[in-house]
């Protein structure tokens, strides 16, 4: 059985279903987004990354690293806009929080 894994298609179907939601546009909604862009931009970041490294088949058949490196550079990229971000996501705030009426409580 063969299974297309895709780690990108993850963050990005995240960031449309938010999109898609029907509710009221809020400024925590908007947080949100930003910071999964953010997240996807570091993804994408360490995948080219990845990319630069020269491989070698010294241990042969290496689809189980690749999906597991995959994986890893997800979550890494999501625990760093989380936890340590680069600033994007406070930028794009920033820029459509004035588009974005106030939240309703």
């Amino acid at each position: 059985m063969r299974v297309s894994w895709n780690p990108g298609e993850l963050l990005a179907d995240q960031a449309e279903e938010l999109g898609r939601k029907k509710q009221a546009a809020s400024r925590e909604a908007l947080r949100d987004a930003a910071e999964q862009f953010e997240a996807l931009f570091v993804q994408m970041l360490l995948a080219e990354m990845r990319r630069t490294v020269a491989e070698n088949d010294l241990l042969g058949d290496r689809r189980a690293e690749k999906l597991f490196q995959s994986m890893l550079d997800q979550e890494m990229a999501v625990n760093s806009s989380q936890a340590q971000s680069l600033g994007l996501a406070k930028l794009i705030y920033e820029q459509m929080s004035r588009y974005v009426p106030d939240d309703q409580d």
